[in-house]
């Protein structure tokens, strides 16, 4: 999956009349009480910065309210069966962008430029950022035309993973199921149809994303394992030193029971 490049872009898009995708900028919370966000939110720093825009702030009511309609009623009750807001909101993104299309932006993601208009006039099915790894992608900031074929092809990959609900020390692991692990799997699957006529997707380079926006990580959702696991999934070197430590840990747990095997052997020849 390649990254954007700024000089990819072909002049000849950059043209108002014929942008495909809307001047939306889409947020979400559970309610219109933006107070009760735990960090600072960018809800009004979008209203600044990008004032020929609609700003509209889905909440819970609203985003079940699109599930109702007869276009979504099929993903409705694996919605319901989420355990996590999180999982939630992340089907809700593209619930969202599919329906409406336009720009979905986390409330911990800020504009830094106002060059996000430049990504909105490429004429694109949907765009999407990489992980600081490059390994995989990440949803807090997301960009797609009306009806998107790439987000309908994603949406209808969408099924309740109950293997997940099994992993109780790592409950995240079933956040992440809906998530940047999900996502990436289902954009790896889309990539390799052999459909000519296969929609274009860009994958923006995280050099690429900080020119457009900054996200100040939020997900007060997460305790410990789930700031472990997001520290695994973003930074190679966090895999590493992880893989050496598994890889020492099976060495002691190997010494301990040879040397507890012969122990009991030797205890077992004395006894004789």
């Amino acid at each position: 999956m390649h990254g954007i490049d700024d000089t990819s872009y072909d002049i000849n898009l950059l043209n108002k009349s014929r942008s495909t995708i809307p001047r939306l900028i889409h947020q979400m919370w559970k309610s219109e009480n933006l107070n009760t966000y735990p960090i600072n939110n960018s809800y009004f720093q979008w209203k600044k910065m990008y004032p020929d825009y609609k700003i509209r702030l889905w909440t819970d009511k609203d985003l079940e309210n699109l599930l109702l309609t007869n276009d979504y009623k099929y993903l409705y009750s694996i919605y319901k069966s989420y355990i996590y807001s999180i999982q939630r909101a992340d089907l809700g993104r593209l619930i969202i962008l599919h329906a409406q299309g336009g720009i979905y932006a986390d409330l911990d993601v800020f504009p830094c430029s106002e060059q996000v208009e430049k990504l909105r006039l490429s004429n694109v099915s949907l765009i999407i950022p990489r992980s600081t790894s490059g390994s995989s992608v990440i949803n807090h900031f997301l960009i797609a035309q009306k009806s998107s074929p790439i987000l309908n092809y994603i949406l209808h990959e969408i099924v309740p993973l109950r293997f997940y609900k099994r992993i109780f020390l790592l409950p995240y692991l079933e956040v992440f199921s809906t998530g940047s692990f999900f996502l990436t799997r289902t954009l790896k699957k889309y990539i390799q149809l052999s459909n000519e006529k296969k929609e274009p997707l860009w994958i923006l380079s995280d050099d690429n994303v900080n020119n457009y926006v900054h996200h100040y990580t939020g997900r007060s959702w997460h305790f410990v394992d789930g700031f472990i696991l997001n520290q695994f999934q973003d930074k190679i070197e966090i895999r590493i030193i992880f893989s050496f430590l598994i890889f020492i840990l099976f060495i002691i747990i190997w010494k301990y029971r040879t040397h507890f095997d012969l122990c009991k052997k030797f205890k077992g020849n004395s006894t004789k």
